[in-house]
């Protein structure tokens, strides 16, 4: 496998594990927190397909307007037009409360579309190119899809998982 086919497998892979754990919950669910210093799974969910967003569309495809600007979501959700949830405070983060799991899997399917349409057209070339992350300063686009998109992501998953087990679900690790 070359770096796209690799980049394109863990994203889908990431994509069916986030889509598994949301599903089948309820939007009262989706906000629920076990307890007064956690965030809720939707806020994990949303914090990290912002960040995927912003990273493959804003900084691999030089400042594209990810889709939360696009389809003016921020508006429509009442949420913040450029923060994602890196470095928020609690209290503003427990504040956000997701619209609805049918809104939020709606936009990861989206944000997802764009990324696959992103990465099959990309040559290891082109993943290839540096690009500035304020975290993580001038890396590959590779290396920010990797380490900001499938290795972070990874973590938020791990912390939606492990809530829904807090709630009596399985943990769904079947995807």
């Amino acid at each position: 496998m070359n770096v796209q086919e690799l980049l394109i497998h863990f994203m889908q892979t990431l994509h069916d594990g986030y889509i598994a754990a949301l599903d089948d919950l309820t939007d009262e669910q989706l906000n629920w927190r076990y307890n007064d210093e956690a965030v809720s799974p939707g806020f994990h969910a949303w914090h990290y397909i912002r960040t995927k967003d912003n990273i493959v569309n804003f900084v691999c495809q030089d400042r594209k307007p990810p889709v939360w600007l696009r389809q003016g979501l921020n508006e429509s959700w009442n949420f913040p037009k450029v923060a994602q949830g890196t470095d928020m405070a609690r209290d503003e983060a427990q504040e956000l409360l997701i619209p609805s799991v049918t809104q939020l899997v709606a936009y990861f399917n989206d944000v997802h579309d764009d990324v696959l349409a992103y990465l099959n057209a990309s040559t290891d070339a082109d993943l290839a190119e540096t690009v500035r992350v304020v975290q993580f300063g001038h890396q590959a686009k590779s290396q920010q899809i990797m380490q900001t998109c499938i290795a972070h992501g990874n973590g938020h998953l791990g912390q939606i998982l492990n809530t829904r087990t807090v709630m009596g679900f399985p943990a769904r690790i079947d995807f």
